[in-house]
C-alpha cells in the first residue's frame, strides 16, 4: 500500500453507456457521502443505508433514487468515481462498504478513505457540482424535470425572452433540453449558450 493518494482511473463497466439515470443517482448520493467523509468519529456507510439516506433526502420528489436497488448501486458509484477522478478529487465511493463484511474491495481502499476524509469538500468547483446536478448554494441535488416539463420550460422561456439571444441558439435545442432535465434554470442555460455563440468581443443585448 502506498502512502500517497493516486487516483488511478477505474473505468466504468465495459460495454455500457452512462445514462442520465446514472448521473442523477450519482448526484443524489454525493452529498450523503460528503457528510460521511466529514463525520467525526470516522465512519463508513453501507450500500443499503446510502440508498435509504438519499431517498429520505429526496422525499417527495420524483427521482430515480426511489427505485434504486442497493445491490445494483455499484454502477452509479463508478459514475461518481469517474467524476471525482477526472477532477483530481478523492474517491468518495471508497467509503461505501458491504453490510455483511464491512469491507470495500477497491485497491488501496484505506488510503482512498484517508484522502476522502481529509479533503475540503466545501471547495469543489461549481462546474463539478453542476455536472452532478448539485445546487451550489445548497449542496443538494437539484429538482429534476421530466422531458415534458423541460420542453415546456424551454418553450416558455424562448417565447418570452428569445429575442435577446443569438439567432443560432435554436441549433442547441438538445443541449438546452438536457440541461433543463437536470434541473438547471432556463435563463442560466440560455445565457451560457448565448455567451458561447457571441464570443468575448460581441456585446450581449440588454
Amino acid at each position: 500500500m502506498t502512502d500517497e493518494f493516486n487516483p488511478d482511473h477505474i473505468a466504468p463497466t465495459p460495454g455500457r453507456n452512462r445514462t442520465s439515470i446514472d448521473d442523477a443517482i450519482a448526484g443524489a448520493v454525493y452529498p450523503i457521502l460528503v457528510a460521511v467523509a466529514r463525520a467525526r468519529p470516522e465512519r463508513t456507510i453501507t450500500y443499503e443505508n446510502l440508498v435509504l439516506d438519499a431517498r429520505q433526502q429526496l422525499a417527495g420528489q420524483e427521482h430515480p433514487i426511489h427505485s434504486q436497488i442497493a445491490h445494483n448501486l455499484g454502477r452509479r458509484l463508478e459514475v461518481l468515481r469517474d467524476h471525482t477522478q477526472r477532477c483530481g478529487y478523492p474517491d468518495l465511493s471508497s467509503l461505501v462498504v458491504n453490510s455483511r463484511t464491512g469491507t470495500n474491495l477497491l485497491p488501496d481502499v484505506f488510503v482512498r478513505q484517508v484522502h476522502a476524509r481529509a479533503f475540503d469538500w466545501s471547495g469543489v468547483a461549481p462546474e463539478f457540482l453542476a455536472e452532478l446536478g448539485i445546487d451550489e448554494s445548497t449542496g443538494m441535488p437539484r429538482l429534476r424535470r421530466s422531458e415534458h416539463e423541460a420542453l415546456v420550460a424551454m418553450g416558455e422561456h424562448s417565447r418570452d425572452h428569445g429575442k435577446r439571444y443569438h439567432p443560432r441558439i435554436r441549433e442547441f435545442r438538445e443541449e438546452i433540453l438536457a440541461a433543463l432535465i437536470t434541473g438547471e434554470e432556463p435563463e442560466d442555460v440560455f445565457a451560457a449558450i448565448d455567451r458561447r455563440l457571441r464570443g468575448p468581443d460581441e456585446p450581449v443585448p440588454a
